[in-house]
């Protein structure tokens, strides 16, 4: 059994996005654009918060010890400062190999994502809520199950199942 994708249903944001940013990220010295896309994978939520990968320098026909341009806010600056070696290790990890030996901040805003609107769903019947209680007792409670339970009442409350 293959587990082939035949191109229809969701796809990852990331994955759609990744063409179009390469030739733009490339001229900032990103030949591998991951480090900006996954730059919260990288360096954890705290940190992308706080900051963004800028541009990426090597010395001339090299592609190790790289100078890492980060734009970083202000108030974090001083902190950021001080997580430079661990920064460096989880960027090089990334990368698996020293392809970063320094770091320089630049201070400045951070472009901040919009929040999301909250969606409300109608309450559903109470014998409608029971049957979708029912579909979800052999899961074990927790993060999974709540999801679930969120998807379903939803669905129900759309008229679409």
């Amino acid at each position: 059994m293959t587990n082939k994708r035949s191109g229809h249903g969701p796809r990852r944001f990331g994955d759609l996005a990744r063409p179009l940013l390469s030739p733009a990220l490339r001229k900032q010295g990103f030949a591998q654009n991951e480090i900006v896309t996954r730059w919260r994978d990288v360096v954890g939520a705290l940190l992308a918060s706080r900051s963004m990968p800028e541009r990426l320098r090597f010395p001339q026909g090299e592609r190790i010890d790289g100078v890492l341009f980060i734009r970083v806010e202000s108030s974090f600056a001083l902190e950021f400062q001080h997580l430079t070696p661990q920064i460096l290790e989880k960027v090089n990890t990334f990368y698996g190999y020293r392809a970063v030996a320094k770091l320089v901040m630049k201070q400045g805003p951070i472009p901040r994502a919009a929040p999301r609107p909250s969606v409300t769903v109608a309450a559903l019947p109470a014998e409608t809520e029971a049957g979708l209680a029912r579909s979800l007792d052999t899961l074990k409670p927790g993060p999974l199950k709540e999801a679930l339970g969120r998807l379903g009442r939803r669905i129900l409350a759309d008229g679409k199942a």
